[in-house]
């Protein structure tokens, strides 16, 4: 199962190095949890220093939030490096660090909450009090490392977000040392669209490399039947379901059937209030899961959820607990296995 993170130890093994954890991809997602990168970090045994290195866009909020925690409450003394963009909630993970160091050609984005829900009035109501706490917690994050007072952290908070500089960010205090700029530096490759008012300059550094062209084969749908299906998926909300349609014999009837399977994924996260299931749970699906099974993990995972983690900012040596998601990929593995 892919990572989105890499824990190294000291290559030299004399203790002189202090292990490094490489926070390189949308944190939260692939079946992997908070809970698996807690294990691993435990596994380290007793450090006294840690190096963080984050080239992020973001990813789910409660995993992130519980990664700050960890690292915030760990003994050891964590060094937080951007090598390209911390932004969302890679922003708040670089926040755990006693030092956090940018390349002066780096940034750092951070932004109000954001979430994805339907259902009933009452239903949006309540997710709307949820991200009011979301957002105390981004507010209480960022005000211990930078000091600055709320009303500050709130004109920063918008919902269009506030890119900074190395400079800039250490100016505000998110961050404490500006290096040399790094010829290499290579922001993560994430889509522009998940963000408003993007500057021109950093969506194209953002934006991901055009695919390679498919490989000639006999079943490859003909150009018409490509701009099809990928009109229908763009049109229902789902273009990530278009790749996996280009390829065999699928007819505008199986694209309908997967955009409806698709839509009952979505509903079911959020009426278990987990919508930030609903992307990869659609991909499973498009891939063989049944969508009763898709449901039952976003609802299984609903279950496990600590909402502490969410609601209760009083208590900074507290170990977050899990998200639900190790009982998700249990759940997908058993199905898979039979």
């Amino acid at each position: 199962m892919a990572k989105w993170y890499d824990i190294k130890a000291a290559a030299d093994g004399d203790g002189q190095q202090p292990p490094t954890i490489y926070l390189y991809d949308e944190i939260g997602y692939w079946g992997v949890t908070a809970k698996d990168f807690a294990d691993d970090l435990k596994a380290l045994g007793p450090v006294t220093a840690l190096t963080v290195r984050i080239n992020s866009g973001g990813g789910e909020f409660f995993a992130g939030l519980a990664i700050g925690n960890l690292l915030r409450t760990h003994p050891a003394k964590v060094t937080v490096k951007i090598d390209g963009l911390a932004g969302s909630i890679a922003s708040v993970i670089a926040m755990a660090g006693n030092t956090v160091e940018m390349p002066s050609n780096a940034m750092m984005m951070v932004h109000n909450v954001s979430w994805w829900a339907s259902g009933t009035a009452e239903d949006l109501r309540e997710t709307a009090e949820v991200m009011d706490q979301m957002r105390k917690s981004l507010v209480a994050a960022y005000r211990a490392k930078t000091g600055l007072a709320d009303a500050k952290l709130d004109e920063l908070l918008t919902d269009s977000g506030t890119w900074m500089t190395a400079a800039e960010a250490k100016e505000l205090g998110f961050c404490d040392v500006v290096t040399d700029a790094v010829d290499a530096t290579n922001f993560a490759r994430v889509d522009p669209a998940r963000f408003a008012k993007v500057p021109a300059a950093i969506a194209a550094k953002l934006a991901p490399p055009p695919p390679a062209p498919p490989p000639p084969a006999a079943d490859q749908a003909k150009p018409a039947e490509a701009r099809q299906i990928a009109d229908l998926c763009a049109k229902a909300g789902f273009p990530e379901l278009t790749a996996g349609l280009l390829t065999g014999t699928a007819t505008a009837a199986d694209v309908t059937r997967l955009i409806e399977d698709a839509r009952k994924v979505q509903d079911a996260c959020a009426r278990f209030r987990r919508p930030d299931m609903a992307r990869n749970l659609i991909a499973a699906v498009a891939t063989g899961l049944t969508v009763e099974a898709a449901c039952a993990i976003a609802n299984e995972a609903a279950a496990d959820r600590d909402e502490s983690v969410v609601t209760d900012t009083s208590r900074p040596n507290s170990q977050p607990q899990a998200n639900g998601w190790d009982k998700a990929v249990n759940t997908v593995n058993q199905r898979t296995a039979r």
